[in-house]
């Protein structure tokens, strides 16, 4: 489920607009604009001007037809997002729905000053947008319900893409209570031996937060998915400062059961932090087994594509990779996304150079969960896409090199030392099985060279070629390496690739 659903349509108009020319950085023109925004001309200029107007991070100026976007310095496409969620009226009243401070609609309106008639249009929106991802609106008080895991999950990818720097942005809290979690956060990791990245300190954090808030208002998470131990908690001094935050701030008390559902990310085995908290999942958490083994087939059928390249220990870190992104969900749930999604740029930018490499890994994805019947939403699909990809750093050059070898004819007036430049910087940037050769025989007649070409699977050339066969593909060049050579380039080797593959 996609939140930027619950926007309003000229709200998410003009984050589309910043968003296609961020990627899209050479430029683009009105028409190509209107299509992909589905708008007329009068409306993408007053998009123009209001985003100039109004947005302190992005510029968006039209120079020689085509219309680019400039930016302020340190600033990346995740500032669009975060302001876009702090000035949303949709989005604040999700945050609201967090606190449970409003018992009524209309003391939700005067908390963020809206009328109540818009007030209830809004709550419309999101509870549509709820249900979708398997949540629930509830009326007095006004507070969302359903599966724990999913509520608590979505505020923490909320408060993620809220934050545009690295400044505490929680709400409500001071730098000293934050900090005492963050205490209690780092001593826990480190009296455990866990995964030491800032991302996965972060998120702990940000989960401690939003479970304080959901159990302060009565929503506590299944006792019995929560392990009893197996974990060593902080010493007394960060517990008592991390106990007077929990106190002051949210009235809540810190026993160990508080403290087993605030953490329920590692007690309740949803994301795996060690080699030690796997082995104790794996010996006595049926779910946890029954999904571990059917990754870990999923990730044994990515390294047949890869070669078999993966040793034993690659094979576990990417089986935990998968668990952690998808044991929080329920297995016929929906995938939570708030604005930003980024790993869905991600695969496309990458399929302009690795296409037939990423139809693969989707193909045996799908296979996968049809099989099991289990996650299969187009976003689940994709999100495995992505992780597969991501878990093993030479993925795409390995799935490359399982291709049949592309031979490729260098031809152009260029001299010796000019062509192996050429060719090395083409062979640098160009995706794939392929070898470059050079036109090195000597031929009678143009006929002749002609024929010479046809022992190879496609021509580059730097010059105009007449009488070759229509279909024997052809790339005409400049003399040196341009973007748009190298996309068709690039194209021509998938292609061919993939003709390979299929005997055509």
């Amino acid at each position: 489920m996609d939140f930027r659903d619950i926007l309003g349509t000229s709200s998410k108009r003009r984050l589309q607009l910043i968003e296609q020319l961020y990627y899209n950085r050479d430029g683009l023109p009105s028409d190509q604009l209107m299509s992909e925004l589905d708008c007329s001309l009068p409306i993408l200029l007053d998009d123009v001007r209001l985003v100039n107007e109004k947005n302190d991070y992005f510029h968006i100026e039209k120079y020689k037809g085509l219309y680019r976007l400039s930016m302020r310095e340190r600033v990346s496409i995740g500032n669009l997002y975060a302001e876009t969620l702090i000035n949303s009226q949709e989005f604040q009243i999700i945050e609201q729905l967090l606190y449970e401070e409003c018992d009524n609609i209309t003391n939700l309106a005067d908390r963020l000053y809206l009328s109540v008639s818009n007030t209830q249009r809004y709550l419309k929106k999101v509870k549509f947008a709820l249900e979708k991802a398997g949540m629930y609106l509830r009326y007095r008080p006004l507070r969302i319900e359903g599966k724990e895991s999913v509520i608590r999950h979505f505020y923490y990818r909320y408060f993620v893409e809220k934050q545009n720097a690295f400044e505490n942005i929680l709400p409500m809290m001071k730098d000293f209570q934050f900090n005492s979690i963050e205490q209690f956060v780092v001593e826990f990791i480190e009296e455990n031996n866990l995964y030491r990245k800032y991302i996965f300190q972060k998120r702990l954090i940000y989960t401690i937060y939003v479970s304080l808030w959901r159990v302060k208002n009565g929503h506590t998470y299944p006792t019995s998915e929560l392990r009893n131990k197996g974990f060593i908690l902080p010493d007394q001094e960060n517990y008592d400062e991390f106990n007077k935050t929990a106190n002051d701030l949210f009235q809540v008390e810190l026993t160990d059961g508080v403290i087993r559902d605030c953490m329920w990310l590692i007690y309740g085995d949803a994301v795996v932090f060690s080699n030690a908290h796997r082995e104790m999942a794996l010996a006595d958490n049926l779910r946890y087994q029954t999904l571990y083994h059917q990754h870990y087939e999923l990730a044994e059928e990515f390294n047949k594509l890869l070669g078999g390249k993966m040793d034993q220990q690659a094979l576990v870190d990417m089986t935990t990779v998968l668990m952690n992104d998808f044991y929080l969900y329920d297995r016929n749930g929906a995938f939570v996304s708030i604005l930003r999604r980024s790993r869905d740029t991600f695969l496309e930018m990458t399929a302009i150079m690795y296409q037939k490499p990423i139809v693969r890994v989707s193909e045996i994805v799908r296979k996968f969960v049809n099989k099991y019947g289990m996650y299969r939403e187009s976003d689940f699909v994709m999100n495995y896409v992505y992780l597969l990809l991501t878990a093993e750093v030479n993925s795409l050059e390995m799935l490359v090199e399982q291709d049949d070898p592309i031979r490729l004819l260098l031809l152009s007036d260029l001299t010796p030392t000019e062509e192996t430049f050429l060719a090395k910087h083409i062979g640098k940037i160009i995706s794939g099985n392929f070898e470059i050769s050079y036109f090195e025989n000597v031929v009678d007649r143009k006929q002749g060279m002609y024929l010479e070409m046809l022992n190879y699977d496609g021509l580059i050339t730097t010059g105009s070629v007449d009488g070759v066969p229509e279909d024997f593909p052809v790339v005409v060049m400049d003399p040196y390496v341009t973007p748009k050579a190298l996309v068709v380039i690039q194209n021509l080797v998938n292609e061919l690739s993939l003709n390979k593959e299929l005997g055509l």
